[in-house]
């Protein structure tokens, strides 16, 4: 398999958190071609954090797009230039107030390659104290929740955990501790 080719980018929409563009593509032997839609979104990452008792950290936020509250590791945007796991915990901190001296990478996915550019990295921290200092972003509000590790496995057979990089995670770390 080879890949298509590319032309005629245009950029359609530059929002707040992502670019829209189109690009015009072409299968290699030409016989198949079409307008697809590509969305630019900065790299992120998720952090599944244990704190020193064990439990799971989480937080739980509003969510537009859904219009209801989600259940979710803690995660946000790499700002350009940064390290994954400098920002890792640096969202850690902001968004729990937890800080931890252990991490280790649980991997990256690309988000989702059908029409998104992004990869989210996940971490896994380690005996997390609270000891940093939360600092929402300003149209941000979160509430802290902690759970044992089984009410975690609970939670992501019932559905109640709905995001899917959060539910992505959580099984990663399940996967390295089984």
């Amino acid at each position: 398999m080879k890949k298509w080719s590319q032309s005629n980018r245009k950029e359609v929409l530059r929002a707040h958190v992502f670019k829209y563009e189109t690009v015009d593509s072409s299968s290699p032997n030409g016989d198949k071609s079409g307008v697809f839609d590509i969305v630019t979104c900065l790299d992120w990452v998720n952090i599944v954090a244990i704190d020193e008792d064990d439990q799971v950290i989480m937080v739980k936020q509003y969510r537009h797009g859904l219009d209801d509250i989600t259940i979710e590791t803690a995660a946000g945007a790499i700002e350009i230039g940064e390290d994954p796991l400098h920002a890792a915990k640096r969202e850690l901190e902001e968004e729990t107030g937890y800080i931890s001296n252990e991490w280790e990478s649980l991997g990256s996915v690309k988000v989702n390659p059908a029409f998104m550019t992004n990869t989210c990295y996940v971490f896994l921290a380690r005996q997390c104290r609270p000891e940093g200092k939360q600092c929402f972003d300003p149209l941000e509000e979160i509430e802290i929740e902690k759970y044992s590790l089984e009410r975690i496995e609970e939670m992501l057979d019932s559905g109640e955990i709905e995001h899917s990089l959060t539910y992505l995670s959580l099984l990663k770390y399940l996967r390295l501790s089984a």
